[in-house]
């Protein structure tokens, strides 16, 4: 089954009022959930930010989400 990771950036909320969190698939999907898990974890650590500022989200191809890095932190 493919799998999808969504990247979510954290910003600091903005002047204009307009708070919408930046987010974007990776281009490729992944044969396994820890393959997507590992493109995820090295794509956060070639953004030029905070990792900690960054967040993704496993889905699998109904769009269902299998796991988040904040359930991987806790």
């Amino acid at each position: 089954m493919p799998y999808a990771v969504e990247i979510t950036l954290a910003e600091p909320p903005s002047a204009d009022g307009d708070d919408a969190l930046p987010m974007y698939l990776l281009p490729d999907t992944f044969d396994t959930v820890g393959d997507a898990k590992a493109a995820a974890e090295a794509h956060i650590a070639g953004l030029p930010r905070d990792p900690a500022t960054v967040f993704f989200a496993i889905t699998d191809q109904n769009g269902l989400t299998v796991t988040t890095s904040a359930e991987q932190a806790g």
